[in-house]
């Protein structure tokens, strides 16, 4: 039976890119997705409704410095590049908020984002919400927008993860879609879809990979898939998982993002193309903050986004739960008769999602350093890749797009050094 000299585990970002740069350095791959498509947590659909929305990943994260910016601009897809994107949209449950409120939400959350870099810079890695003001006016607000950009609610995040990541403060969203993107990158690139991997074992000459459609045999392994999957044990590993390595994937959790889009036949809403959206009900104390994106690239839809322990929850109850969150928000921001101009609706559902199992990682206080184990090789010839991976660009598709370059860079590496070594036998 064919051996390949590398093996990839998963045809996301990462595993895309591993692949690729396999396969320009020389070498033989087997590229193993468990699902009908490419580009895992990164998927632009344009069947829903007909127009293109990302499910997932959307934004070219640290853009100017983005690689992926520059394959972006090299294929022709277009993204929008604006200074601070988010000012100035801000209901409060009964009426819009003022111009000072918005700028008193954004002073305190930007000071609390400060103090929590303060505190990691300075190796006190201590939880968001230890530097947050937890009773003040804006704190729902606030909380959200932490698990907005970590997936994990204020009290999950370690600040010395927060301060480890490198953010040029230039985020623009792709025209076309991130998956469109990835699609049109990757576009050719062999890969075996609807292969999930339920056991590898690393014992032997050869690395033996279980699938439904037989086993691959290769010299070398990478394995992209989240932390969430690989700690869930859906992947049998035989021997086990180094115990270090286990502890690192309890400690860097995929955190919990999801959206609920809705598509309207025409622009009710009276806002420039691309706007966002924040509400925060102050006449319900419990009631959690969110935010939406409003006609993205003039395409009449209303995306809601979910981060945290809010998304998992709702995630959990089901769609339709889902849905009625974030469809109340709309109705108190625009008006009910809004809907009557409804023409579709969809959820994610990346927690509930057996490939996922969540959004993107975030590492817990008190364990930032842990997320350096999952960079370290699991043996000579087994690394993982992907957005967890990354010491600066986690939970980004650029940092998982470098991670699986980096770990094919590696594989070769121990392919030369093998190579080298038996021809001295």
């Amino acid at each position: 039976m064919t051996v390949v000299d590398v093996a990839v585990v998963g045809a996301g970002a990462a595993g895309l890119a591993a692949a690729y740069r396999a396969y320009e350095l020389g070498l033989s791959c087997y590229l193993l997705e468990a699902k009908p498509r490419i580009g895992g947590r990164v998927h632009t659909d344009t069947e829903t409704f007909g127009v293109a929305w990302d499910r997932g990943a959307h934004w070219l994260h640290s853009a100017d410095i983005n690689p992926l910016t520059r394959i972006a601009e090299e294929l022709g897809h277009p993204y929008l590049a604006r200074p601070r994107p988010f000012d100035g949209n801000f209901h409060l449950g009964r009426r819009w908020g003022t111009g000072a409120e918005w700028r008193a939400y954004r002073d305190e959350f930007e000071a609390a984002y400060e103090r929590a870099h303060e505190a990691g810079d300075e190796g006190r890695d201590i939880s968001v919400a230890d530097v947050m003001d937890n009773g003040s006016r804006w704190a729902r607000m606030v909380h959200h927008i932490f698990t907005a950009i970590s997936g994990m609610p204020p009290s999950e995040i370690s600040t010395g993860d927060l301060a480890a990541y490198r953010d040029s403060g230039a985020n623009w969203p792709l025209t076309r879609g991130y998956g469109a993107l990835l699609e049109a990158r990757y576009a050719g690139l062999p890969v075996e879809l609807s292969t999930p991997v339920s056991v590898i074992d690393t014992r032997g000459a050869h690395i033996l990979i279980e699938t439904p459609r037989g086993t691959v045999r290769a010299r070398s392994l990478i394995v992209t898939v989240s932390t969430n999957v690989l700690a869930s044990g859906a992947i049998r590993f035989t021997p086990e998982l180094p115990p270090r390595l286990q502890s690192a994937l309890a400690h860097v959790p995929t955190g919990h993002a999801n959206k609920v889009a809705f598509h309207f036949r025409r622009d009710l809403f009276g806002l420039p193309e691309t706007s966002y959206v924040n509400f925060m009900d102050e006449r319900d104390p419990v009631r959690p903050a969110c935010s939406f994106q409003i006609n993205p690239f003039g395409s009449n839809l209303a995306i809601a986004y979910l981060g945290g322990d809010l998304a998992a929850g709702l995630d959990r109850a089901g769609e339709a739960e889902m849905i009625s969150f974030a469809r109340a928000a709309l109705s108190d921001m625009f008006g009910a008769d809004i809907f009557n101009e409804l023409s579709g609706v969809a959820a994610t559902r990346w927690t509930s999602d057996p490939h996922t199992l969540g959004a993107y990682s975030c590492a817990r206080p008190g364990h930032a350093h842990e997320r350096a184990v999952l960079a370290e090789p699991v043996s000579e010839r087994f690394f993982l890749a992907g957005e967890a991976v990354s010491a600066d660009w986690y939970s980004t598709v650029q940092g998982a797009h470098v991670s699986g370059t980096e770990a094919a860079e590696k594989a070769a590496a121990f392919l030369q050094r093998a190579i080298a070594a038996a021809r001295q036998r």
